[in-house]
């Protein structure tokens, strides 16, 4: 099952560290994108299969 949610992560412009930091939730993604920016805060739209 493909399950996707709205993941909050504090503000980087680094891409890797977005990548990694979704990892350390136990998500693997198949697709993101940021939808929102704020001064501390990045909300990004994920896709995951559901283990």
């Amino acid at each position: 099952m493909i399950i996707s949610n709205l993941v909050k992560l504090k503000f980087t412009n680094d891409i890797a560290k977005i990548e990694n930091e979704l990892k350390k939730l136990g998500i693997e993604p198949l697709r993101w994108a940021v939808v929102e920016v704020s001064e501390n805060e990045l909300t990004i739209s994920v896709s995951y299969e559901q283990k």
